[in-house]
């Protein structure tokens, strides 16, 4: 199974709710003109006359969709790749590599983050 990191899940969220967006409406917009003429009710009210569309072509989830797909998707890869940008990237290089093999001749040097203070204040890297 294919493993994404979470930049490719927001990659992948915005470009299906922005393909959704623009598959609706060059869908409509390639029905002919005629196909779209909406008949208008003529009424007289207060002694004006009055047109109104005998219904709307164009469905009103389609407005929903457009501006609802595109803010989903941006607020999910916001959740998915906000906070420290490092910790991710090490943590999604770790998952798909396994750990960093050692340079050193095989051995792994761990230190606790008390070594590393007593290093820094001795001056030297070991």
């Amino acid at each position: 199974m294919i493993r994404l990191t979470d930049r490719e899940k927001a990659i992948a969220a915005c470009s299906l709710a922005g393909g959704l967006v623009v598959g609706l409406w060059a869908g409509l917009w390639m029905f002919p003109a005629e196909a779209l003429a909406v008949p208008m009710d003529v009424t007289e009210r207060y002694g004006e006359t009055v047109e109104s569309p005998a219904f709307y072509p164009v469905p009103s989830t389609y407005f929903a969709v457009t501006i609802g797909a595109p803010l989903a998707a941006i607020w999910f890869s916001y959740v998915r790749t906000r906070g420290d940008r490092d910790d991710d990237l090490e943590a999604d290089q770790e998952e798909r590599d396994g750990p960093a093999p050692a340079t050193d001749g095989g051995q792994l040097l761990e230190a606790t983050d008390e070594d590393v203070r007593e290093a820094i204040n001795r001056g030297t890297d070991r």
